[in-house]
């Protein structure tokens, strides 16, 4: 594990350029006091309060000798309360989506495309709590809370797996490096790098997960999308058919007219963006949107200039060309409309002061305020 001393940034003085370049999806980065505990530090009350919105998921794992326990949530405080000493993780995911601190955290690493973003993930663990020596298919940063954890990194071993677990541990784990943590430090690690965490104390750790699509299953959403998207009328016919001696054969005529037919199936380069957008934005199935905010045209613009809108944490909001896509719809942006749309994908706020009343970016936020996608916020 490189060791780069605390500098300016929460990179540990790198750019996002350098840290790109040496680092992202190559080797690991621990960056002690990389970042100041302020609003996003959460005390083990408020993790198991927010746990119970439904935009997050629970797990709590115990640990018994060599065997994991896993129960899914939310949790009481009581039912907390009540568990051992030590040896125990409380996992709580997509707390980006129902804390401001933990949201305003993802702001820093938006030098990554929102594509890529997945959420934070907060665990608490008593001490000694862990979840085993395991990897990730993803690159995480990993964000100590209060208290203090010992990490152990490898990158050379096996990655194959116990059988028959619920959680993915390793079969075998050897350690080429590790370190102690505590707050504001991070430790970035890559896809595949097998990791293992104890906790020395009552302790907190937030991850900062991405996600990369998995081809195969691209192969398959991309086959319902053309499934969707293109139609083969007709019905086969073949009015000159002879009698034959070989009724088991496939007939010639026939695998010729499929052949035919399938072959028109051609996609363009639009189609694959349409798809790739709404495939990025889809929602994630436990995540739900807040209520929809119910107002009229005329209510809705009578309050646009003192109005701010906000991207719900739940949505995705992205846009390439022509295109901008949200909850896995693709829409078509007027070319007038563009600048002001990207603006309003990569900052995820805009002020109504800066919205026409009459334009489109007006007409589609009064759509997804009633859908849900966005918030309006008192300026």
């Amino acid at each position: 594990i490189e060791l780069i001393m605390k500098q300016k940034t929460y990179l540990g003085g790198l750019s996002p350029n350098q840290f790109l370049q040496r680092h992202w999806q190559k080797t690991p980065l621990l960056i002690p006091g990389a970042l100041k505990p302020t609003d996003w530090i959460l005390n083990l009350n408020e993790l198991i309060e927010l746990s119970q919105s439904p935009d997050c998921s629970t797990r709590l794992i115990i640990q018994k000798g060599s065997n994991y326990q896993v129960t899914y949530g939310p949790f009481t405080k009581s039912e907390i309360a009540e568990l051992p000493d030590k040896n125990w993780t409380l996992l709580v995911q997509g707390i980006n989506h129902v804390h401001t601190g933990a949201r305003k955290l993802l702001e820093l690493f938006s030098f990554i495309p929102f594509a890529r973003l997945d959420d934070i993930m907060v665990s608490y663990a008593a001490p000694g709590g862990n979840v085993g020596p395991h990897y990730d298919s993803y690159d995480v940063f990993l964000l100590q809370g209060s208290g203090s954890r010992k990490w152990q990194v490898s990158g050379s071993h096996s990655l194959d797996l116990i059988p028959n677990q619920e959680l993915r541990i390793l079969k075998s784990f050897v350690p080429e490096g590790q370190c102690e943590v505590t707050a504001g430090d991070i430790l970035y690690l890559p896809p595949n790098f097998s990791h293992y965490g104890v906790a020395l104390e009552p302790c907190f750790t937030y991850s900062i997960g991405f996600i990369a699509p998995i081809f195969d299953h691209i192969k398959s959403e991309f086959l319902h999308y053309l499934d969707a998207e293109f139609e083969l009328p007709g019905i086969f016919q073949d009015p000159n058919r002879k009698a034959t001696d070989q009724p088991g054969l496939i007939p010639e005529d026939l695998l010729q007219a499929v052949t035919e037919q399938v072959s028109r199936i051609k996609w363009t380069k639009n189609n694959i963006l349409k798809f790739t957008g709404e495939f990025l934005t889809q929602s994630a199935a436990n995540y739900q949107s807040l209520p929809p905010n119910i107002l009229s045209k005329k209510k809705f613009l009578s309050q646009l200039s003192s109005t701010s809108y906000q991207i719900e944490s739940t949505v995705k909001f992205l846009y390439r060309e022509q295109f901008g896509f949200i909850g896995g719809n693709a829409f078509k942006i007027p070319t007038s409309s563009q600048s002001i749309f990207r603006q309003f994908a990569n900052t995820r706020l805009i002020h109504g002061h800066a919205i026409q009343p009459d334009s489109f970016l007006a007409e589609t936020i009064f759509e997804w305020l009633s859908q849900g996608y966005v918030r309006s916020i008192k300026t």
